[in-house]
């Protein structure tokens, strides 16, 4: 899949990416200790070019004329009797070729997400269900109620960003989640935390968690259900006021300092 320098650049600074190089050595550029370049490979002057091809259609001398056999009478068949019967031939059975059913890949979904970085170093990565860039009403006021129970100083809100995928006018293969699980990543580890030490990560909705879980470089991640089952659920928000006890995320929380 090739993408044009404009999408190229698009992508790299939404992923955070500022400082970067061609992966080849361009013609005329100088030589840089900073870049790693392959060694240019060895231009054949049209002589040897010349010589090669010689070389590889020259037949080779030690190659021996074939044998042809010498042709055998076939052997002479003796006349069956009259009264013969041929017995059954009896084939092997048969396997059974079953045909798989060809699944079809099915797109991804586009992926919306908030992400908020509180004043005691902590994101809050939110999936956005609505259709809208921001979070409703109802939503802002149940983060609100659910940080005081987690910090009752209270905390501010350092940043809030939308993440949002696929990126406009860049092509995505049908059923990519890598490729969206990495821009995800990419995109909360990018230059804007430069010399940000982060606590922890509460993420709401199970395809956030899922597709943040195996990632090394992000801190210690916390599942949360979305904001909207928590609101149509009042078993999952106290569900997981439990689980938070009992996983440390309200220990881990409570005790992270506020460095903004």
């Amino acid at each position: 899949m090739q993408l044009s320098a404009q999408q190229r650049y698009a992508t790299l600074q939404v992923m955070g990416t500022r400082l970067w190089v061609p992966r080849f050595q361009l013609q005329g550029a100088a030589a840089s200790s900073v870049c790693d370049w392959p060694a240019p490979a060895k231009q054949l002057s049209a002589r040897e070019r010349l010589l090669q091809q010689q070389a590889l259609a020259a037949p080779s001398s030690s190659a021996t004329a074939p044998v042809t056999p010498t042709p055998q009478q076939p052997p002479i068949a003796s006349p069956l009797p009259t009264n013969f019967q041929a017995p059954p031939v009896k084939l092997p059975p048969q396997p059974l070729v079953q045909q798989q059913a060809t699944q079809p890949v099915a797109a991804l979904l586009p992926l919306q997400a908030n992400v908020w970085l509180l004043a005691n170093g902590w994101q809050l990565v939110l999936e956005n269900t609505n259709g809208s860039l921001g979070l409703q009403e109802v939503d802002v006021r149940l983060l609100h109620n659910l940080l005081i129970a987690l910090y009752p100083g209270g905390l501010g809100i350092i940043t809030q960003q939308v993440f949002s995928w696929p990126l406009p006018g860049v092509p995505v293969a049908v059923g990519d989640e890598g490729e969206l699980s990495m821009a995800l990543q990419a995109f909360l580890t990018g230059a804007r935390l430069q010399g940000v030490q982060l606590g922890g990560c509460l993420v709401f909705g199970e395809r956030l968690f899922n597709l943040m879980n195996n990632n090394i470089n992000l801190p210690r991640l916390f599942a949360s259900p979305s904001l909207a089952e928590l609101q149509q659920n009042p078993a999952a928000k106290q569900a997981f006021w439990q689980q938070a006890g009992s996983s440390g995320l309200r220990a881990a929380f409570a005790s992270s300092p506020v460095t903004f």
